[in-house]
């Protein structure tokens, strides 16, 4: 019997080419293609404090088609709110310039320098939900590792990154009412000949706004750092797969691929899934600056603030839960925020 593995991104690199490449207008566009997965997301934090992120996902699998709306929002002192809503179809125009389902639009300008998003899933069933618009104003260029596709056993996965923008929200949640200005970062994702549950078995995620570590008090240069990476199944070779980016006032600084994630301080989660969650979770990522220098990255991270813990299973249609619950336990997404982070680049 055949292993089957994993080779990264990174990895099919070949020698003497630069392993951080631009990602273009068309790596945002949808492919809806196969047996698998694909998402269109904005992450944000306001300066109101405001933070969360919008998404349209896309999902096939044994013969069904779904559209979900997710999102969530925080505000402080406030009850974080998470809602998902099905998006029944998902109407795509103008090459993927402009795309909607049922309580969700985005749209991009012709330059694919600005995206206009409007959300009103929540608001449209429930007095009580959310409704808010955003305008992102990109001012980085997109990138990508590799050709951005990690090859797992027979399928593939990607991310394709515009790793920072300014961004202006106005919304309500319930009764409360924000608007604000901040920063956002946009992915795309898509998986392709796999199920997405096959993809990594383990994921971490941040998304860093603020100042490096030992700035003075008056540094007004606003960093951004966000890594994206997953361990994937033992199966195919329980292979680290990461993609990582530092920002300056807007403007990319550095791209990194090599990331290894380290939980310290393991407890037993309060709420029920089961699982041991970490009190500090350390980010270590290499990788290059846009010039060409050799940078490393680290992240000590300690998110006391717990927003929203997301049970996978119970928030997915009928049919494909009981799929992913044949072939795995209990998949859960466990959302938390620091205050007054601060990062080390080395």
């Amino acid at each position: 019997m055949v292993q089957k593995k994993t080779f990264t991104a990174a990895s099919l690199v070949h020698d003497g080419q630069p392993i951080a490449t631009q990602a273009v207008p068309k790596d945002f566009a949808w492919l809806r293609d196969s047996t698998g997965s694909e998402t269109q997301t904005m992450y944000f934090h306001l300066d109101n404090g405001c933070v969360g992120f919008v998404q349209i996902a896309w999902a096939y699998l044994a013969l069904t088609t779904t559209i979900e709306t997710n999102a969530m929002f925080y505000v402080p002192g406030h009850p974080c709110v998470f809602e998902t809503h099905n998006g029944h179809h998902l109407k795509v125009k103008k090459d993927s310039y402009e795309y909607e389902c049922k309580g969700l639009s985005m749209s991009w300008d012709k330059d694919h320098t600005k995206l206009s998003v409007k959300y009103t899933a929540g608001k449209e069933r429930d007095p009580k939900g959310v409704a808010a618009s955003f305008e992102f104003v990109r001012k980085s260029e997109g990138y990508k590792i590799g050709d951005a596709k990690n090859h797992i056993a027979d399928g593939t996965a990607a991310h394709y990154f515009y790793p920072a923008g300014d961004v202006s929200a106005k919304g309500e949640i319930g009764s409360i009412k924000f608007e604000s200005s901040g920063v956002a970062l946009f992915i795309h994702a898509h998986s392709g000949n796999i199920m997405p549950y096959n993809v990594g078995a383990e994921w971490n995620m941040n998304f860093f706004t603020g100042h490096r570590e030992g700035a003075p008090k008056e540094d007004k240069d606003r960093v951004t750092f966000h890594i994206l990476q997953y361990r994937t199944p033992e199966n195919v070779g329980s292979v680290n797969c990461s993609n990582a980016a530092l920002t300056e006032n807007n403007n990319l600084k550095a791209v990194f691929w090599d990331t290894t994630v380290e939980h310290f301080e393991m407890v037993k989660d309060e709420n029920g899934s089961g699982y041991e969650i970490p009190r500090r979770i350390v980010f270590t990522s290499t990788g290059k600056t846009v010039d060409g220098k050799n940078i490393k990255a680290v992240f000590d991270a300690r998110p006391a603030l717990r927003l929203h813990d997301i049970d996978v299973l119970g928030e997915m249609p009928y049919v494909i839960r009981r799929i992913v619950q044949a072939l795995i336990t209990k998949p859960f997404i466990f959302e938390r925020f620091e205050e007054n982070a601060k990062i080390s680049i080395q």
